[in-house]
């Protein structure tokens, strides 16, 4: 698994240092340009020098050697891979339709070969060009590009287990999460040297398994997934600045990085996989194992690193417990809150719900989080920013509570994000049209048809 150096330490740094003047926060819009042109290169040096060597990281990671990255600001855009980057044309870009917000991302095909879009914004956030300042700091831009081109490319062949998702049963409770919360800090603590962190780590990770089998079997797809993900984009970063992997200055880094999301009061499963897989991952590759693979099969970074070895029983963090049974009192409580006004509509016999399939969504989206609420076979998601392209028309959710549930109610079997609309909200206008907006929904499209199954539901026309 060695990666071979890509370019030397010094040779980025004088790179970033010759880029900060420029990234001071604009004032005019020549200083604004001039610092999206050094933003630009910062990314483009970082894409050259850690793709190929992620390329060469893992068998799974090989997709690097071939994945474009695309970015754009609405007036102009970029390409840069493996070999290095430049300016394309902005209309080639529009005619994909991708979304310029900062942070959003989609998949496209450039030229034929796989690409992964994020947006630049119309302007860098300032707090993004202020941290920037740092030699070894990598635009986050980057790190968004990589962690989601090895969910679009490296993941296409993985195999999933069927009835996993990253849902919350409501009301949550406390015991996994300090279960899950105590294997991260005894993970983090092994990478520090710490002799028994493993097997203390061992002792939760089977009471998880044992105690909480449902949320082990639920949440193993994501931890997978975002864990794997997440790992790699933290080896990108450092390939980014040249270092290379074995290094004291490379185990140092990442210490840095991992000690973040390890000291982290988690609250939710799914938010967890993340450091456990970056974890599992880091001290995996200290022990020489091709541990991805056996991911792509199906099996969770933490079980590989932590299956074998022999549990150490250890008290529990008291103060720890104690902080995350009142967090999640209080997140139950505004889950409560944010649930009520929904599930009027949803469940208002008067009331309409409104089918719109996945396919449908167009770029990135953002989730706040997911429930399961007893005696309620759909899922209730909430904080949906999403927007969805159909042919005549768009639907664009704001910090919305939508349902979801893979439905046949509009002649096939698919996945569904479920609107509860009034009747009032349902009406027809004269052109044929459903049209309305209040604060979560934005609403223009041709009329939705009636179920055949549902006399509730009816469906969007894609």
């Amino acid at each position: 698994m060695m990666i071979a150096r890509m370019f030397g330490f010094l040779l980025l740094v004088v790179l970033a240092a010759g880029s900060i003047a420029v990234l001071a926060a604009p004032s005019s819009p020549s200083k604004a340009g001039a610092a999206t042109d050094a933003y630009v290169r910062r990314m483009t040096a970082a894409t050259q020098a850690a793709w190929p060597a992620l390329a060469e990281f893992s068998e799974v990671t090989r997709v690097f050697a071939d994945v474009q990255l695309l970015t754009s600001n609405g007036q102009r855009a970029w390409l840069m891979n493996a070999h290095g980057g430049h300016e394309i044309d902005m209309a080639a870009i529009r005619a994909l339709g991708p979304s310029y917000a900062y942070k959003s991302f989609d998949k496209f095909r450039w030229q034929g070969r796989p690409a992964v879009f994020v947006g630049m914004g119309e302007t860098l956030p300032g707090d993004e060009m202020q941290r920037l300042e740092d030699p070894q700091a990598v635009p986050e831009l980057f790190g968004l590009a990589t962690h989601e081109a090895f969910h679009f490319y490296a993941e296409e062949a993985w195999a999933h287990h069927p009835g996993a998702e990253r849902s919350i049963r409501y009301p949550a409770i406390a015991e996994p999460r300090l279960y899950r919360n105590q294997m991260i800090r005894h993970l983090l603590a092994a990478v520090r040297g710490e002799p028994d962190g493993l097997a203390r780590a061992s002792y939760w990770y089977r009471r998880w398994l044992g105690e909480h089998a449902h949320e082990s079997t639920g949440i193993r797809n994501t931890d997978r997934s975002e864990g794997s993900a997440y790992y790699v984009e933290l080896i990108a970063q450092l390939l980014a600045l040249g270092l290379e992997p074995g290094t004291v200055e490379w185990h140092a880094l990442m210490l840095r990085k991992l000690s973040l999301s390890g000291q982290t009061e988690y609250l939710a499963a799914d938010h967890e996989s993340y450091a456990l897989g970056a974890l599992a991952g880091h001290l995996l590759d200290r022990q020489g194992v091709s541990w991805l693979p056996r991911v792509a099969r199906g099996e969770m970074p933490v079980s590989i690193l932590l299956g074998s070895v022999s549990a150490l029983e250890n008290p529990p963090d008291e103060p720890l417990g104690q902080r995350l049974e009142e967090a999640i009192a209080k997140e139950n409580r505004q889950a409560a809150q944010t649930f009520e006004a929904f599930l009027l509509r949803f469940n208002d016999p008067t009331g309409k719900r409104l089918l719109v399939p996945q396919g449908a969504m167009q770029g990135s989206f953002g989730l706040g989080n997911t429930y399961r609420i007893a005696a309620l076979p759909e899922k209730i998601e909430t904080g949906v920013e999403a927007r969805f392209a159909l042919s005549d028309g768009r639907i664009d959710l704001r910090a919305a509570t939508v349902a979801s549930q893979v439905k046949e109610d509009c002649g096939r079997k698919d996945f569904y994000w479920i609107l509860a609309l009034s009747e009032a909200e349902f009406e027809e206008t004269a052109e044929g049209r459903l049209r309305f907006e209040r604060d979560d929904l934005q609403l223009d499209i041709p009329y939705p048809r009636k179920s055949t199954q549902d006399p509730r539901s009816w469906c969007v026309q894609v």
